[in-house]
């Protein structure tokens, strides 16, 4: 009798192990949260270009960096600036890196913190995120420590060792550089750096970087002239 005790509460033991593989294997981290019904699968730009986005806890982000080459009223925003003009100007403007069509179809532009702070760069509906709103998502992500490999697309396009990406949030960010305050471009294939839209002081604007060699968030302030990838969340 005992024997059958003993081998009744062993299947049962396998049995709770196999259940509990199953529960877990369906409960895996996974960082994005599902889309509701009233969430807009793509959004289109004034120009016509459209995004994919994604759910991350609260927020609705797009996938990819913003394209648009006027406002969202149809205002053209100026670009071809030369590194003289660039460097000088406090209207919003926009440059593909190193003048390369190729690299705006991969990475989009890269717009100087005046642009977004006209509060017109974004599609409507949407808006460039504040400095809090990145924050929110950061520490929804497990902290700044971990959420940067979360955001990072596994492309190649990263420079090896893209350390820690994942992109388990579906956010794939890719290495788009920046342009220099002076008018030069550098970094692409490296790292990603992305406005906020928030002012850290009467020069600088603040920005979020994830970087090929670390699996983790930093964010800091730039000159507002710098040239930074734009993402978008809904309003």
């Amino acid at each position: 009798m005992m024997k059958n005790v003993k081998s009744k509460m062993v299947t049962l033991g396998i049995a709770c192990i196999a259940v509990s593989s199953i529960f877990s294997s369906c409960t895996k981290n996974n960082d994005t949260t599902p889309q509701t019904s009233g969430d807009p699968a793509t959004v289109t730009d004034v120009d016509g270009n459209v995004y994919k986005t994604v759910r991350i806890g609260t927020q609705l982000w797009i996938t990819e960096n913003l394209r648009t080459t006027r406002y969202n009223d149809s205002t053209a925003i100026p670009t071809g600036l030369n590194n003289g003009d660039w460097t000088a100007t406090t209207m919003g403007a926009y440059a593909i890196y190193d003048g390369d069509v190729n690299n705006n179809n991969t990475y989009g532009k890269l717009y100087n913190w005046y642009a977004v702070m006209t509060g017109k760069l974004a599609p409507k509906g949407w808006h460039v995120p504040t400095e809090a709103e990145w924050k929110t998502m950061i520490e929804y992500l497990g902290g700044t420590g971990v959420s940067g490999g979360k955001l990072k697309s596994t492309s190649t396009l990263w420079m090896a060792p893209n350390t820690g990406a994942t992109n388990s949030t579906g956010f794939s960010a890719l290495p788009s550089g920046y342009r220099t305050y002076t008018g030069g471009y550098s970094l692409i294939n490296k790292s990603a750096y992305f406005w906020a839209a928030t002012q850290r002081n009467s020069t600088q604007g603040e920005y979020f970087l994830l970087d090929n060699d670390f699996g983790s968030t930093s964010a800091n302030g730039a000159n507002k002239t710098f040239g930074y990838a734009v993402r978008c969340v809904m309003d």
